[in-house]
């Protein structure tokens, strides 16, 4: 599935830039205690953007201790990967047939 990145990152609410080399954490903070958690845009690595959410304000992970007392779907890793660049041969329609032909 072919994704227009910028697009998807500007439905998901980042108004600042994102690029290669960079890491966003945008905090969306809740009334009552343990329900606070923010969206953590990581570029890092140049072939792979990974928008992840994660419990607390900080973009860290926490630790087992004060993670338990969060809501479960902050527990658990919740994130997507979204590859850049040109799309994987693998998955192109045209492909090119290997082998040898002939008579025997």
């Amino acid at each position: 599935m072919q994704v227009n990145i910028e697009e998807f990152l500007e439905t998901c609410g980042l108004d600042e830039p994102l690029y290669p080399g960079k890491r966003v954490v945008k905090k969306l903070p809740q009334p009552g205690e343990y329900k606070s958690h923010c969206i953590v845009y990581d570029w890092r690595d140049p072939d792979k953007i990974r928008v992840e959410i994660k419990a607390g304000l900080s973009g860290r992970d926490l630790p087992a201790k004060e993670l338990k007392k969060y809501p479960l779907s902050f527990q658990s890793p919740t994130f997507i990967e979204l590859n850049v660049g040109e799309p994987d041969s693998k998955n192109n329609k045209e492909t090119k047939a290997k082998g040898k032909g002939g008579k025997s």
